[in-house]
């Protein structure tokens, strides 16, 4: 007993993960994105970084600007500036962890402790007092711990630090933010997108369940793949069959592993992936550390940064729903692939070769997957989305696109329903 509880309050964000919600995504519709150049951010390249925790509303530490623990409440727009610190006396300023000029920025987010079926969705900014998004970052339900990346746009810059936004639609929650880059128009590094290809799986590779407190390295950059210059990779990491409840943290080999930070939150038993971003060291492999127990860790490469990616960043202000079948009236099928209408068809946003997007599934009766690609033809053996029955849960995707700017899903289980929401276009910079 000594020992759980040591675990689980030193894994800051992995508690007990039960059933998880119903659809609780907002299920207002919308057209395939249409957006305005004031509607997005100017092209910018990436800059990776190991997770750096910015905020915990459990640990009065951890809230730079308001040093006081509570949860976000039911409806409340929660603004926090992307710091470790701030003063409140002359020179009140924050102690930014990222340059104050980024555009946008990818954040791990981690729900824990909430008290009701609720989504969070990440935003510049404030919305008007008693509206809430449209869209959605991440599901749960009443008392569950869950995580998912974010790629989100950045509010102005207060206090020398840019801020951004939460808006939590049920309940209170606590939240744990985790910085793992961003993007910056002075940045070199731009998007490769690639078709998603699964380089470790622990369950048939003979390496076998990655003990407790443990690190596995992986080799990411490798000419077969594309990602030979990569200086930040894309994964999608899966856990399996743990033991225990836990959490994994990448980072890059030949660093100090963060003291603070995670990437994938598994309870004991189940199936659970989230889209990671890390910077690839020196050598050319990165390091995946898992906090206790044993755990099964497969590893699919989606897309990286390096000098020879053609890709630029351009964050949508406010995102946009693509898809929603719970509107449309279609559940997804087993064995069926739906193509997402991403970018709009009348040339207002071009030269896109890629897309940021959160995928989340809905209405499960059974386990399965989805794995989202760049364009038609048979899906790769990867997997985005897994899921169990009950849930509603979410994945970052960073796909390629098609010519005509789709890209696919395909469902690897029962009927679901799916929603997709546009965060940002890679564009041809």
């Amino acid at each position: 007993m000594r020992a759980r509880t040591a675990v689980s309050t030193a894994a800051l964000a992995a508690l007990n993960l039960t059933v998880a919600a119903l659809a609780v995504v907002p299920a207002t519709a919308a057209p395939a994105a249409v957006t305005a150049a004031a509607d997005v951010t100017a092209p910018a390249g990436f800059v990776g970084m190991s997770p750096t925790r910015i905020l915990d509303t459990r640990d009065y530490s951890q809230v730079p600007a308001i040093r006081t623990v509570r949860p976000v409440q039911e409806g409340q727009y929660y603004s926090t500036p992307l710091a470790t610190f701030c003063r409140s006396h002359p020179p009140q300023n924050c102690t930014s962890v990222v340059p104050s000029d980024i555009t946008a920025v990818v954040v791990n987010v981690t729900v824990t402790n909430p008290t009701a079926d609720g989504f969070v969705s990440l935003l510049p900014t404030a919305g008007p007092p008693g509206t809430r998004p449209a869209t959605s970052s991440i599901n749960f339900k009443a008392g569950q711990t869950v995580s998912n990346l974010v790629t989100v746009a950045v509010g102005p810059v207060d206090r020398a630090a840019p801020w951004l936004t939460l808006y939590n639609n049920a309940g209170t929650t606590d939240v744990v933010l985790d910085v793992v880059g961003y993007y910056r128009t002075a940045a070199t590094d731009k998007y490769g997108p690639l078709t998603p290809t699964r380089i470790a799986d622990s369950r048939s590779d003979g390496t076998g369940r990655l003990g407790g407190d443990a690190v596995r390295t992986y080799q990411v950059a490798r000419p077969e793949l594309g990602t030979a210059d990569a200086k930040a990779v894309v994964l999608n990491v899966t856990t399996t069959d743990g033991s225990w409840e836990s959490f994994l943290t990448a980072y890059p080999t030949g660093t100090q592993r963060p003291a603070r930070g995670s990437n994938v939150n598994f309870p004991v038993g189940s199936t659970v992936a989230n889209q990671v971003v890390v910077p690839v060291g020196a050598d050319g492999k990165i390091d995946v550390y898992n906090r206790a127990g044993w755990v099964h860790v497969i590893v699919d490469v989606v897309g990286y940064y390096g000098p020879s990616g053609t890709g630029l960043f351009s964050a949508l202000k406010t995102p946009v729903r693509n898809l929603d079948t719970r509107v449309t009236g279609g559940m997804l099928q087993r064995g069926a692939t739906t193509a997402v209408q991403a970018v709009p068809t009348d040339g207002s946003v071009p030269n896109v070769l890629g897309v940021e997007a959160n995928v989340t599934v809905t209405d499960v009766s059974d386990y399965g997957h989805l794995t989202v690609f760049p364009g038609g033809g048979q899906p790769p053996n990867t997997s985005t989305v897994n899921v169990e029955p009950g849930q509603t849960i979410a994945n970052s995707a960073t796909t390629g696109v098609t010519g005509g700017g789709t890209y696919s899903v395909f469902n690897h289980g029962a009927p679901v329903n799916v929603v997709a929401d546009l965060t940002g276009y890679f564009v041809t910079g």
